[in-house]
């Protein structure tokens, strides 16, 4: 829960969260088999559970415009010095010149968990962590993501992450990301770049997680997250297994019944008959016919 006063924003419950490290050795408790990391990073892709973001410094914060569930963009019609410096990597070396469009005043917070949407780049991050956890190539960054920055969410509305710092400076880190030191085009307009009519400080937004930040999981996630795979593995294991007496009693019942003794050979007609008679007397369990046909093939032999 976070609240607003002056543009600050104050955490009142931070303490409820795990590393995604200190989740999968936590799971070890609670089932059968680990939870892994791959399943942590894949559930949140999936929309079935919300990852978080640590921040271990002040962040600073800009309210995002949304409409029909899409990010607003917006065309940055600056100089060298303010496309470079605002501008993604990417939507700078494909002169898209997009930027994500915000609105309201810029917010801060000081170190917190803030929960993210994955509406940012941050999705591509999460796919990039779970590619090199299965050992696959990394991801190529969607054009839809170019213009995004780190996004998170709180209060039912989505903001996108800044940096505070001098313009001089952004610009040299940003030249440094580019790769392209031997760039004609770069290098002939740095030194006609003026930076005495820019503010000294100056906000700008940030493409990729900062060094001292790191994706955690709140422990209301992480018992959701359980939960799903608790389920999943119940399902299986109840819909696909049967123990052999339980089998051969099961098997010699079907095998006594005038009704469905004919059909003991053919499992999947039997199904319907089992639904009828199960409904009839108010029973709602879901029988899945590869049970049924697992349980006669296995009380049959012998």
């Amino acid at each position: 829960m976070h609240r607003i006063t002056n543009g600050i924003i104050t955490t009142v419950k931070n303490s409820d969260w795990l590393t995604i490290n200190e989740a999968t050795r936590r799971s070890h408790k609670n089932l059968n088999d680990e939870l892994s990391t791959g399943d942590i990073y894949r559930q949140a892709l999936l929309g079935n559970i919300r990852l978080s973001i640590y921040f271990q410094s002040t962040a600073i914060f800009k309210k995002v415009i949304i409409k029909n569930n899409k990010i607003m963009v917006r065309v940055l019609n600056g100089d060298l010095v303010e496309r470079l410096c605002l501008l993604s990597r990417s939507s700078f070396l494909s002169k898209s010149n997009l930027i994500t469009s915000t609105e309201g005043r810029f917010l801060s917070m000081p170190g917190s968990i803030i929960d993210t949407n994955l509406i940012g780049i941050e999705y591509v991050i999460v796919q990039r962590f779970l590619a090199e956890y299965l050992k696959m190539p990394a991801p190529i960054t969607d054009t839809c993501f170019f213009h995004s920055g780190i996004t998170v969410c709180f209060q039912n509305q989505n903001f996108i992450l800044y940096e505070e710092t001098p313009w001089e400076k952004r610009f040299k880190v940003q030249i440094s990301n580019l790769h392209l030191s031997n760039s004609e085009d770069i290098q002939n307009n740095i030194s006609s770049c003026n930076f005495e009519s820019k503010p000294y400080i100056h906000q700008f937004p940030i493409y990729s997680l900062p060094n001292d930040a790191c994706l955690v999981i709140r422990k209301s996630e992480f018992e959701k997250l359980l939960n799903i795979k608790s389920d999943k593995e119940y399902k299986t294991t109840s819909s696909t297994r049967i123990s052999t007496p339980l089998s051969r009693l099961f098997w010699l019942a079907c095998k006594n019944n005038e009704t469905i003794s004919p059909l003991i050979n053919q499992p999947y007609k039997l199904l319907s008959i089992f639904e009828e008679w199960a409904t009839a007397e108010g029973i709602t369990d879901h029988l899945s016919g590869d049970t049924l046909k697992t349980a006669l093939e296995r009380g049959g032999i012998g």
